[in-house]
């Protein structure tokens, strides 16, 4: 279960790029003053002020990526795919009702269905475990894994040149095994070959098991190396570590407050690295130029480090002892530099 959260939370991070204008029109009560519009890498693709409930929002035509509007941190993002040159979004009861885009709307559908067949799931899962029925639970578990892998195969297979099709096999990516989503990859278009979540899973299965470090110079050239988790965390000083991705929203929004403690305390011998996970490297390298991250990233394409530390959500940030023991983790906002600032 805690896979399928992992996915919902990729499913929910849906950007552009083409010469045709989609325009995006919209309704909403909550009570925000403007909405943003964000790509896949939370890149800010436009803003529009809400005015009487109302707001207006535009990005290119691109069938193949997606889009986010964002309401403010209290709201779950609306995912859309900009796939036409007009769309309508209006908010019922906090379900977003598109019209005028059917990829958006069967993306609505896909969620919406996931989200339904989890919950009631779950709901019937958890009633058999308290009442001891341990055989009955762990059998409704598999049930639903396979009618979410099952429902997800399909989707994929009308979809496989457009973005649902990437938000379906982000999905399948966490329940089926190595070599069928290496098939469906290769099955894939181009919006499955660009998409940096997958395309890290896919260079981590084509991977040597060998960590590397990359750093980004001040000058922006990057150097690459080999070198390991180990040379950095237990090797005599306190480290701060990042787990994260290129294409996962919060933890870019984290990244500033990283950096920010690799600055003032660098002086002081705190060590930062970042860990990406899942991620393609060349993703990784310009999220490292976008949000000015000059600290080493060592590269784990086993997965050694995410499943020694149990990394089951990123963005997780770690905090080491000089000898590599775990001061804290969790730490998220201020909670960083709080933490920092207690052991230097």
């Amino acid at each position: 279960m805690k896979k399928l959260l992992i996915a919902f939370v990729a499913l929910l991070m849906v950007c552009s790029c083409n010469n045709q204008v989609c325009k995006i029109s919209g309704t909403i009560s909550d009570p925000v003053d403007t909405v943003r519009l964000v790509g896949m890498m939370d890149e800010l693709l436009d803003v529009s002020a809400v005015k009487d409930g109302t707001f207006a929002l535009q990005c290119a035509i691109d069938p193949e990526i997606g889009v986010s509007i964002i309401r403010g941190e209290d709201y779950d993002p609306i995912a859309l795919i900009p796939d036409s040159k007009k769309i309508t979004v209006s908010m019922e009861d906090g379900v977003p009702n598109v019209s005028g885009s059917p990829l958006s709307q069967e993306l609505q559908a896909l969620v919406q269905w996931l989200m339904t067949t989890f919950f009631e799931n779950t709901n019937k899962l958890v009633a058999m475990q308290e009442a001891g029925d341990t055989l009955g639970a762990e059998a409704l578990g598999v049930e639903m894994n396979n009618k979410i892998v099952s429902h997800c195969r399909e989707v994929y297979q009308e979809h496989k040149n457009d973005a649902i099709g990437v938000q379906a096999l982000v999905i399948l990516k966490e329940f089926i095994d190595e070599d069928e989503f290496l098939a469906l990859y290769e099955q894939g278009g181009k919006a499955v070959k660009n998409d940096a979540s997958i395309g890290g899973y896919y260079e981590h299965l084509n991977s040597l098991p060998e960590e590397q470090v990359i750093t980004l110079l001040e000058n922006g050239e990057f150097v690459q190396e080999q070198g390991t988790f180990e040379d950095y965390v237990g090797a005599g000083k306190y480290t701060l570590v990042d787990f994260w991705a290129s294409w996962c929203g919060p933890c870019r929004a984290e990244a500033p407050n990283v950096v920010a403690v690799f600055e003032k305390y660098r002086d002081k011998g705190l060590i930062v690295i970042g860990v990406p996970v899942n991620d393609m490297q060349e993703a990784t390298k310009k999220a490292m130029k976008d949000l000015g991250i000059h600290y080493p990233q060592v590269l784990d394409p086993s997965l050694r480090l995410v499943e020694q530390f149990n990394v089951q959500g990123i963005p997780h940030i770690i905090l080491f002892d000089p000898e590599g023991k775990i001061v804290a983790k969790d730490l998220r906002g201020n909670q960083i530099e709080k933490a920092v600032s207690n052991v230097l």
